[in-house]
C-alpha cells in the first residue's frame, strides 16, 4: 500500500527506466501536476480534484467508467503513470478496490513518494505477467493504458493476450484500452478484430479528425461481456469542445472493415506518434 499523500516537492525529475521523468506544476492551476518522461507527456494529475481529467483519452476512458453499473468497482489498471484513471474511480465509485500493475519500479516510487496513491494499490509488475498473476473473474474492470516511450507494446495487442485479460473479468465485466494510431486506422482496426474476436460487444471512441484517419491521436476501444449503454455514453461523449465520436454494432463492423484479428506470431511494430504531437 502506498502512504499518503505528502507535502509535493516539486518541480521533480528521476531518472527511471525509460527515461528521465518530470513532475511539473501546472501553469494554470494550484494543484494540477504534468509527468512526463524523456519529453513524452504521460499523465495529468489534479490532487485537489481527482474528478478534472485533462487529456481528452482520458475524458473517453472515465465516461465508459461512468456508464457501468452504479456502485464500487474491483478494477486492474495496466500501465500506472501518475495514476490519474485509478484516483478518479476512487473519487468517483467509492469503496472501490484497485489494482495498478506498473513495470517501472523507479515510476512507481516516484509516484508514491510525490503523488500519494490513496484509493489504489501500486504494484511494480510487467502488465502481461502481473495479470497472469490474478485470479479468474475477480475483475469488473480492466483499463489498459501501457506504453513503453511513446508505443504500445507489442505483447499487449494479440488476441492470446485479450484472453488473458477476459480471463480476469467477470462474466460481465469491461476492458478499456487506450490505443494511439494515424493516417489509415490500420493498428486500430486490427486491434477491434482483435477484441471482437474473445468479446460479443466492442465500442469505438475517439474525436472525429482522428477516426477519419486525418491525424494521429488516440482511439479508445470499449470491450465487454455485456452491452454498453450507449445513448448515455454518447450523451456523456458530446462536450462543446473536445466532442467525441462513439461507434457501435454496425458502425464498428464498418470500422473494422477486412482487418484480421493479431496472434503472438503474427503482432508487428504498433504506431509511433510523430514528434509534433507533444508540443504543448
Amino acid at each position: 500500500m502506498c502512504a499518503r499523500l505528502r507535502r509535493l516537492v516539486l518541480p521533480t525529475t528521476a531518472q527511471v527506466a525509460a527515461g528521465l521523468a518530470e513532475l511539473v506544476p501546472d501553469a494554470d492551476s494550484d494543484d494540477g501536476w504534468w509527468l512526463s518522461v524523456d519529453g513524452v507527456p504521460q499523465s495529468f494529475v489534479d490532487v485537489g480534484d481527482p474528478t478534472h481529467l485533462e487529456f481528452e483519452y482520458v475524458r473517453m476512458i472515465g465516461d465508459v467508467v461512468d456508464v457501468l453499473p452504479p456502485g464500487p468497482l474491483a478494477a486492474v489498471h495496466l500501465g500506472g503513470g501518475g495514476c490519474t484513471l485509478p484516483r478518479y474511480v476512487a473519487a468517483t465509485r467509492p469503496g472501490s478496490r484497485q489494482l495498478v500493475l506498473e513495470y517501472d519500479e523507479r515510476l512507481a516510487a516516484l509516484v508514491r513518494e510525490q503523488l500519494g496513491c490513496d484509493g489504489f494499490k501500486l504494484r511494480v509488475a510487467e502488465a502481461r505477467e502481473g495479470l497472469a498473476a490474478l485470479r479468474p473473474g475477480e475483475a469488473d474492470l480492466v483499463i489498459g493504458d501501457v506504453f513503453a516511450g511513446a508505443s504500445l507494446p507489442v505483447t499487449l495487442t494479440s488476441v492470446e493476450f485479450v484472453r488473458e485479460v477476459r480471463a480476469v473479468l467477470t462474466d460481465d465485466g469491461c476492458y478499456v484500452v487506450n490505443l494511439a494510431d494515424g493516417f489509415g486506422l490500420a493498428f486500430s482496426k486490427g486491434q477491434v478484430a482483435t477484441l471482437q474476436e474473445v468479446f460479443p460487444h466492442v465500442v469505438v471512441l475517439a474525436e472525429p479528425g482522428v477516426l477519419r484517419g486525418r491525424r494521429f491521436g488516440n482511439v479508445v476501444v470499449a470491450a465487454s461481456g455485456v452491452p454498453l449503454d450507449i445513448l448515455a455514453l454518447r450523451r456523456r461523449s458530446a462536450r462543446a469542445i473536445g466532442t467525441a465520436r462513439v461507434l457501435a454494432d454496425d458502425d464498428v463492423v464498418s470500422f473494422r472493415g477486412g482487418a484480421r484479428v493479431v496472434t503472438d506470431a503474427t503482432a508487428g511494430p504498433t504506431p509511433v506518434p510523430p514528434p509534433e504531437v507533444f508540443v504543448r
